[in-house]
């Protein structure tokens, strides 16, 4: 194991989350645990933060920090790494979104000391 996905793997344990993955804003993977296609998915994402980057750029809103999805399985948070990476995480549990989205935040920071992602 490298030492993103030990990060990944540290952060999936605390917060109860089901997976995750770090991927480049083109949507090239970089790690993943626990998910199937998770190539098709960093695809998905990387459109998904790309819209919502230009739609915040394009209403003078700030730039994106964290998205958060509410779906009828649980929730999907996405945070900016650095200015060319994200982390995704899915989780089944949207009881403890506070601390999903707090320790998301800290996820990114560790992440982005990470020399693979500068």
């Amino acid at each position: 194991m490298n030492e993103i996905t030990i990060t990944l793997n540290d952060f999936l344990l605390t917060t109860k989350s089901s997976s995750a993955l770090v991927l480049n804003g083109k949507g090239k993977l970089i790690t993943s645990l626990h998910m199937d296609y998770s190539d098709s998915i960093a695809a998905m994402s990387a459109a998904i933060l790309s819209m919502s980057e230009k739609f915040l750029s394009d209403l003078e809103k700030g730039s994106l920090k964290q998205l958060f999805l509410k779906t009828t399985d649980g929730v999907v948070i996405g945070n900016k790494i650095n200015s060319s990476n994200f982390v995704i995480a899915f989780s089944k549990d949207g009881s403890n979104l506070g601390l999903l989205m707090r320790t998301a935040d800290e996820l990114s920071i560790e992440l982005s000391k990470n020399s693979l992602l500068k």
